[in-house]
């Protein structure tokens, strides 16, 4: 695992984007409206997994029934940034 935190906080918007709060000090939104469709993020339709994001500093991970069902990694979440994949 890295030795130093990536992500600080994260915050659902009714939107679909998280907002999320860099170790940096920058707040980035990541829109995941259009990624609900896709096999890998559906799991976020469910408005409760997608409310329930929580971070460790170095994933964003979701939650039903306090169990981890779903994690975004840093590097997964770059791509995500970077490159549009739902075309």
């Amino acid at each position: 695992m890295q030795s130093s935190r990536i992500f600080r906080a994260v915050t659902p918007m009714k939107d679909g984007c998280l907002q999320i709060e860099m170790e940096s000090g920058s707040t980035v939104c990541l829109d995941m409206h259009r990624r609900l469709s896709s096999v890998q993020f559906g799991l976020l339709r469910n408005q409760d997994v997608f409310r329930s994001v929580a971070t460790d500093g170095y994933r964003l991970i979701f939650y039903r029934g306090g169990s981890e069902i779903l994690e975004i990694s840093a590097a997964t979440f770059m791509d995500l940034l970077t490159v549009d994949r739902t075309k």
